[in-house]
């Protein structure tokens, strides 16, 4: 049976696979996460005070910068863990990839060209290579050696062997900064002596929104495609890949909103508004006006762009690991701010 050509675009996925997914390049997200964090949350949050009317404006910073500054720090926290005079408090859930010592010596043994074994030595050394470069090695491996699998031992294959913990992992992280974002909200409205419990519902509301519907049940999706693929022992990555994906847009997307809000509506309501949600609903009740305090909008849908990021880190792609903190901390600031945009009763 002959074997068919690989597409110029499925081959130039692979190679920017390779590319991205470089020990050293993983190292260096790694590295200017905090920096880039801080730096966009402080942009943010001088554009939202900057804009808001000059009596509010005092007000709005001192919320701008508890919120933010409470969702920076834990999301940091999530991702890199805490250490406190020497004694680690907290792991970090994410882990960065270990270059393969051993596998890039054997590699180096093999009658290689002399530029080959020079861009084998840059990740050696902990440098990282061009994409041109990584397509080079990638294409004398091939053509030379007749073993382009060789790659692998020089950048590591993106593989998960436990995706379902890594699921786990992605909704604790999403978790955390959520919590915080909550908890520097509570602090900011104290700092700016508002009235913290009044706005403190919103925040709850807000982040069980947030984290349902755009965290958890989007993992929860993930995993049922995942769980799918290894009932039918379905190897294939880009089946894999496929199946949670699938599984994102059918529990995250198309009923993450809903269920996000029935919760919303008939368990954290109740607790907070106690006057004004009867003790006992019929069915109808329950499922009536689901999207009155909070339906979804643009935002919404564009954070469901991080369901993307998570499949690929759950399949294994190291480089999505320290950006995510990134991404989740707009729901994070959205639950410390109380977000709501529907009529709220």
């Amino acid at each position: 049976m002959p074997v068919l050509p690989v597409s110029p675009i499925k081959n130039k996925l692979k190679i920017l696979g390779k590319y991205l997914d470089q020990t050293a390049m993983v190292g260096k997200l790694y590295d200017v996460m905090p920096p880039v964090l801080t730096g966009t949350a402080i942009g943010y949050g001088i554009y939202d005070t900057m804009k808001s009317s000059k009596e509010d404006r005092k007000k709005r910073a001192i919320k701008n910068a508890s919120v933010l500054g409470f969702t920076v720090a834990s999301a940091l926290i999530a991702t890199r863990g805490l250490k406190i005079k020497g004694k680690q408090l907290f792991e970090g859930i994410i882990e960065l990839p270990e270059k393969d010592s051993e596998g890039i010596i054997e590699v180096l043994s093999k009658p290689l060209s002399q530029k080959a074994k020079m861009l084998i030595k840059k990740v050696q050394d902990d440098k990282i290579l061009k994409f041109s470069e990584v397509k080079n090695l990638m294409q004398e491996f091939k053509e030379k050696l007749k073993d382009e699998k060789l790659i692998s031992k020089i950048i590591p294959d993106a593989e998960s062997e436990a995706p379902f913990a890594d699921l786990l992992k992605l909704s604790w992280l999403g978790l955390i900064p959520v919590l915080g974002g909550i908890t520097g909200g509570v602090v900011g409205d104290k700092l700016a002596k508002e009235d913290w419990k009044k706005q403190f519902p919103d925040k709850i509301k807000e982040g069980t929104y947030q984290y349902l519907n755009n965290i958890a049940l989007c993992n929860v999706g993930a995993g049922l495609g995942a769980f799918t693929m290894n009932v039918f022992n379905v190897k294939s990555k880009t089946a894999r890949f496929a199946a949670m994906m699938t599984g994102v847009l059918g529990v995250g997307l198309a009923a993450g909103n809903a269920i996000a809000n029935f919760v919303g509506k008939n368990v954290i309501n109740p607790v907070f508004d106690r006057n004004k949600t009867p003790n006992k609903k019929s069915v109808k009740e329950m499922f009536k006006n689901l999207n009155e305090e909070r339906h979804p909008e643009a935002l919404d849908v564009s954070l469901h762009l991080d369901d993307v990021a998570s499949v690929g880190f759950v399949s294994g792609l190291k480089w999505i690991g320290p950006v995510l903190p990134m991404l989740y901390s707009v729901s994070a600031y959205r639950a410390g701010i109380g977000y709501r945009n529907g009529k709220i009763s």
